[in-house]
């Protein structure tokens, strides 16, 4: 009871105590969770007018997207980086999130019936197999609705039925996404129009001709070092035209690169290795004497290079032009079975041994008979033939035109999947070595005329006979040993060692990067303008790594790190500025500023030479002779982009299109000097009966640019936070 009444009195405290507890156990979890009210959420990729975007939901979309590359291009899938596919993703994102409100706010939908309708109508749904009727063989939606249906039902059961079920549901939705998008973009379409009026305007700015006489004095005929700056110049143009000096968050770096090349010694041990195949070894593994054949003495050539080779191993034919010297008129003197090497060629070592010697065709005469099948490269085939039953059909048709020749023309017409050969008879006329693919031109040239046999290729099965053969030139089939040239652990580890004596000294307090490297015999080299999203940086290459480390808000100015270049080199790396984002500050752009405000007074002191000049004489000719320049003559329209003899200068061709006839301008400042132009004749553009079709050209060009810029224009009044580099 003593106890319970000393709790009693003591209650406040205590709930003062559990208060505390509790308010520390929400903020402890608040500022250590990605939740917390203090910092971005972890998870979160970005922001679209309000609306999060959950990084698990984006790389969801990712992987459905680079899945359904790899199926239909692999190729294509190969080439596309992640961040080329976050890039993809995101923009799809702002699309269906800022184009969404604007499909509410008009009323735009698109209801189940229409989007049936519209997924009917797709080519690509039209031509699947599984949806045409088995009768009639043409497309049909009970066919369709069947398979939906299939699917949906074994959803729960199934995994295939449910991987095919996810894949249909979001074909509805991009399909859907896809109409309303059309909807839109059509509405904004017919929202454009070209008057009559403006449309003849243009017709003439781009048609009236005028030629016109002009001189011009260079900014380079006045030294810089004779035009002086001052800081309230610099600070007075910077204000003026502060929107020039915009930055999207770019960094400059400096590096060193620290190549990882083999050594003197990574050779020699590697051309050792390889001519310690050259002769047979004797071994003793436990009393028990063995002999180890050699290459030259092996009874299968290629058996043995492939298991000492690097690269694949091939035993192709050469013919002595396809071999580089001294190799061409070394091997061609030598019987079977010589070897030659090591040598080194690509940036491996090898060992060469003829395996066989031939003597082939220059040029070979003959007829197919292809059958293609589904699947197969530019297979055009109308059937959904299987590669087995294929397979079948050719060795059918083989036996039958090994029995008899005279029956090949008019099979190849009826069967052969190449429409080109296939109406001659499958004749392909002469070719000559490499003209065919691999399999086909071995069979060709390697064996008899009047042969009849059948070869595989990636096109499909080929039946093929040897009709005639030209000529007989020497060939050399030579099986080799490849070893790549690398570097050995050892001097990779010596390269690294230098690489971070060098790290470590560029950073030790007071030290300076381009210093350190000059006094230890290394040339840094700078890399400016590294965008967030930059994928390649000049002089490095690919390197994704540095550029996430340079853009890392814990990286400081003046930081250095060391990088592992795909294993090829080091790069010490020093982050050397720092471009925030948005209007730069004056001193940052200070010394860019400098040049152009020497430009604008030279243009000031031009101005004054050449006002001064037309005030004491009035005949262009003899102004331009006390000038100590050249008139010159040109015809320009509005189109018309450079002035002869001075480059793009837009300005000077705007000012004397709209010049009155025989009239001398006041002086015009441009981009490489200032000028003096007059008129001396004009050509009116011909009058058109009809401007319609300046109008429809109009309008056609901006319908063309207005489903770019109409989303640009609604992302731009958007607020968009883009997390995406602090994941990819």
């Amino acid at each position: 009871m003593a106890t319970l009444e000393r709790i009693r009195q003591r209650s406040g405290l205590l709930l003062i105590v559990i208060g505390l507890a509790m308010l520390a156990f929400i903020l402890t979890d608040l500022l250590g969770s990605g939740n917390s009210m203090l910092r971005n959420n972890a998870n979160v990729v970005g922001e679209v007018d309000g609306t999060e975007i959950d990084i698990r939901d984006f790389n969801i979309k990712m992987d459905e997207r680079l899945a359904l590359i790899q199926q239909q291009n692999p190729q294509q899938a190969a080439g596309i980086s992640r961040i080329m596919l976050a890039d993809q993703i995101w923009r799809e994102y702002q699309e269906e999130i800022l184009l969404g409100a604007n499909y509410e706010e008009l009323g735009l939908a698109v209801n189940d019936l229409e989007l049936f309708q519209r997924i009917t109508k797709n080519p690509q749904v039209r031509g699947q197999e599984g949806f045409k009727d088995k009768v009639t063989g043409k497309f049909s939606t009970a066919q369709l609705k069947q398979y939906i249906q299939n699917i949906e039902d074994n959803v729960n059961n199934d995994p295939q039925a449910s991987a095919a079920f996810q894949q249909w549901i979001n074909f509805e939705n991009g399909t859907r996404d896809e109409a309303l998008r059309n909807k839109y973009l059509y509405a904004v379409r017919k929202g454009l129009y070209m008057p009559s009026a403006l449309a003849k305007a243009d017709y003439n700015r781009r048609n009236d001709l005028s030629t016109i006489q002009y001189l011009g004095l260079e900014y380079s005929s006045i030294v810089d070092s004779t035009v002086e700056v001052s800081d309230s110049e610099l600070k007075s143009y910077y204000k003026k035209n502060s929107d020039d000096f915009k930055s999207e968050g770019t960094r400059d770096i400096a590096f060193v690169n620290f190549p990882v090349q083999p050594s003197a010694k990574d050779r020699m041990v590697l051309q050792n290795e390889l001519r310690e195949y050259l002769a047979d070894q004797i071994i003793t593994v436990r009393g028990r004497t063995d002999t180890l054949v050699s290459f030259a003495n092996t009874d299968d050539d290629s058996s043995y290079a492939v298991g000492r080779s690097d690269l694949n191993v091939t035993a192709a034919f050469y013919e002595k032009e396809a071999l580089t010297a001294p190799m061409d008129s070394i091997l061609f003197e030598q019987e079977k079975g010589f070897i030659y090497g090591p040598y080194e060629e690509n940036g491996v070592y090898a060992l060469a041994k003829i395996s066989d010697i031939a003597y082939v065709p220059d040029s070979v005469q003959a007829r197919h008979i292809l059958l293609s099948f589904q699947g197969a490269a530019n297979g055009r085939s109308e059937s959904t033939r299987a590669p087995q039953d294929a397979k079948n059909l050719a060795d059918s048709l083989l036996k039958v035109v090994s029995e008899d020749s005279t029956q090949f023309g008019a099979l190849a017409k009826q069967y052969s999947d190449d429409p080109g050969s296939g109406a001659k008879g499958g004749a392909l006329g002469w070719f000559s070595q490499g003209q065919m693919v691999a399999s086909f031109n071995k069979y060709c040239f390697f064996n008899e005329k009047g042969d009849i046999g059948l070869v595989f290729s990636q096109f499909g099965f080929h039946i093929i006979h040897i009709q005639d053969q030209k000529g007989s030139n020497k060939s050399l089939k030579l099986v080799k040993i490849q070893r790549q040239i690398e570097a050995s652990d050892v001097t990779r580890d010596s390269i690294y060692d230098l690489a971070s004596k060098f790290a470590a000294e560029a950073n030790a307090e007071g030290a300076d990067f381009a210093e350190v490297a000059s006094n230890l015999g290394y040339n840094p080299r700078p890399a400016a303008n590294i965008g967030v999203f930059q994928e390649s940086i000049l002089g490095i290459g690919q390197n994704r790594e540095v550029v996430r480390w340079v853009h890392n808000e814990e990286t400081a100015l003046g930081a250095i790190q060391l990088f592992n270049q795909d294993n090829n080199s080091f790069l010490v790396t020093q982050l050397t500025q720092i471009q925030p984002e948005g209007t730069l500050p004056f001193e940052m752009v200070k010394e860019r500023i400098a040049p152009l405000v020497r430009k604008e007074k030279k243009g000031e002191m031009l101005s004054e030479k050449l006002k001064a000049a037309q005030a004491s004489q009035s005949d262009f000719a003899a102004l331009a002779a006390d000038l100590g320049v050249q008139v010159k003559n040109q015809g320009i329209n509005f189109a018309t982009s450079n002035l002869t003899g001075f480059g793009n200068e837009p300005k000077i061709i705007g000012a004397a299109t709209s010049l009155a006839l025989n009239t001398t301008s006041e002086p015009i400042i441009g981009e490489r000097g200032v000028y003096l132009v007059r008129v001396s004749a004009r050509t009116d553009a011909e009058e058109l009966s009809s401007y319609e079709s300046e109008q429809i050209r109009i309008e056609t060009e901006m319908v063309n640019l207005a489903d770019q810029k109409v989303f640009e224009s609604i992302k731009n009044s958007a607020e968009i936070i883009d997390n995406r580099p602090k994941f990819y």
